[in-house]
């Protein structure tokens, strides 16, 4: 009797070879932190420049990487295909200049690639990694927090797509590991001065939107875009886009929704004569985004305006639960850079009810936190901003401030005129230097 052959069973591949790709023009300010993060974890460092006139492609060579060059046809998805075509790794990570990950992210990118590699039934599920993304300000501060994948297998159909906010279609073949954060640095205004991003990302989205007008995903990036100008016909023509796109037919990324509801809710908290607009929004954004503390919050604020305190109170409870999560909390740029403005949203509503409890808590954690806050104008400049925004008087806002500043000093009331100044508070700093001015009178 013959013996049968041991079948022997494959073994899955647990080598990682992680292949880091960008596409760069002019980043001498940002090359070395954008690969120095993934000296340490990447088999290859893949850089394509776009016609730099820089120091870029000399430091990138001199940290090692491999540099080549790629005509520029205002198209970022051929740039970054082009660049992920010369990767030899099994993974890629594709991150922009401006991009970076701590060496602890960067560590646990590696460790987390390795045990796909090891576990056969995720290895042949998972094409890509979808990591925390965390943007901020010029002074570090978090603007917002999104969820994006920035590292995929090296598989040939999974290219981007899209002149402009390039995506690849992954569908749920992806890992959602939120432990790993990317930082981006891209988007304060500062950098958009410098690089004149705005210009070139509104010339490259019409041009998406001419050849597909009923795209609200290219509606809702163009918007975003035209706002940046500030201008008041920019404004109206972003509002008319957003609300295009949120009233399309067509389906769009919930996630990229959130751009319509961040500008709309707010503009329309502002006008008295679009409140109830400004609820529906925030009614249908907590359906497309549950979680985001952001809509909750702004459903406090009109709630508070129209004395439904105990349902306001409900959502700022909501609120700062998922604020105070030690797991951290999907949220974006309304609730930054403090808490301050939510807890005052609370001492509103426990005022509101009578509810003396609350009022003495609230009232202390935002003492507290002014005072911690004192010599930050960044931090009291936006505060002051967002009170306003959500309807509060100067005389209340200034009975806040009263608790740390003497308002009968001109020193203190220069640097609230100075921090509210910065935050574009306008017509709160011209009160504010004409109560200076008045002191200084009196004083002569």
């Amino acid at each position: 009797m013959k013996k049968k052959k041991k079948v022997s069973q494959k073994k899955p591949n647990t080598s990682v070879r992680l292949s880091q790709c960008m596409i760069v023009k002019n980043e001498e300010k940002n090359i070395e932190r954008a690969l120095g993060w993934a000296k340490n974890v990447a088999f290859e460092q893949i850089v394509v420049d776009t016609g730099s006139t820089d120091r870029t492609v000399e430091l990138a060579e001199k940290m090692g990487a491999k540099v080549y060059h790629f005509e520029w046809i205002n198209d970022f998805a051929a740039a970054k295909n082009y660049a992920m075509d010369l990767a030899k790794g099994n993974w890629i990570a594709i991150l922009d200049a401006d991009e970076y990950m701590t060496p602890e992210d960067a560590g646990e990118l590696l460790a987390t690639l390795k045990k796909i590699q090891a576990d056969p039934v995720r290895s042949k599920e998972c094409d890509a990694i979808t990591c925390t993304f965390v943007n901020l300000d010029e002074n570090g501060n978090t603007i917002f927090i999104i969820s994006h994948q920035r590292v995929f297998r090296n598989k040939p159909h999974l290219r981007f797509k899209g002149r402009i906010h390039e995506t690849i279609n992954i569908n749920h073949n992806h890992i959602n590991i939120p432990g790993i954060r990317i930082i981006h640095t891209g988007y304060t205004q500062a950098v958009y001065t410098d690089t004149k991003k705005l210009d070139r990302n509104v010339t490259l989205l019409r041009k998406e939107l001419e050849d597909e007008p009923d795209n609200p995903n290219i509606m809702l990036y163009l918007a975003d875009s035209i706002k940046g100008s500030g201008t008041p016909e920019a404004l109206a023509e972003s509002e008319e886009l957003f609300q295009k796109a949120l009233n399309s037919e067509v389906p769009s990324k919930a996630l990229i929704k959130q751009l319509a509801y961040n500008f709309l809710i707010p503009r329309y908290a502002r006008d008295n004569e679009k409140h109830d607009e400004a609820m529906r929004l925030c009614n249908r954004a907590i359906i497309d985004l549950p979680g985001y503390l952001d809509y909750y919050y702004y459903r406090a604020v009109l709630n508070n305006i129209n004395r439904e305190y105990k349902t306001a109170q409900d959502d700022l409870i909501k609120c700062e639960e998922l604020f105070m999560s030690s797991d951290g909390i999907p949220t974006t740029q309304i609730m930054m850079p403090s808490p301050l403005r939510l807890f005052y949203q609370l001492l509103l509503s426990a005022r509101g009810l009578g509810d003396t409890e609350g009022i003495s808590r609230n009232s202390t954690i935002i003492q507290i936190m002014l005072k911690e806050s004192k010599k930050e104008s960044t931090v009291i400049g936006q505060y002051i901003r967002a009170l306003l925004i959500d309807g509060i008087t100067e005389e209340a806002v200034l009975d806040e401030l009263a608790e740390i500043y003497d308002l009968n000093d001109p020193k203190d009331l220069l640097f609230i005129a100075r921090a509210s100044k910065e935050s574009g508070a306008v017509e709160f700093t011209r009160n504010i230097m004409k109560k200076i001015e008045q002191i200084l009178g009196d004083g002569s």
